[in-house]
């Protein structure tokens, strides 16, 4: 498999994230911080894809679980930017490309 270009890695990504979340929505504002916040952990797993593809994005969804979950503590019905901060915070220190 050849590496993704980055539309079709943030595809992948969001179907993983979504995989995660299950039927709670996600605010436009919290996906676009999730992308912008986690844009060099992409960029590292990207570089080689092949390598890196099942564990990160296993992260992401597991980073969708965790946004979900603290969403409903909150005892909110969508995922907030908070909510993302929050779950990217975790799942970036077990990370293997956060450099």
């Amino acid at each position: 498999m050849a590496n993704l270009s980055l539309e079709e890695m943030h595809l992948q990504l969001a179907v993983a994230f979504g995989q995660g979340t299950g039927t709670i929505t996600v605010s436009p504002a919290a996906l676009a911080f999730a992308l912008k916040e986690s844009a060099g952990l992409i960029e590292r797993a990207r570089e080689d894809w092949r390598a890196s593809r099942y564990a990160f994005t296993d992260l992401v969804r597991r980073m969708g679980q965790i946004s979900a979950t603290l969403a409903i503590v909150d005892g909110k019905a969508e995922i907030a930017e908070e909510h993302v901060k929050r779950g990217l915070d975790t799942v970036a220190n077990v990370c293997p490309c956060k450099g």
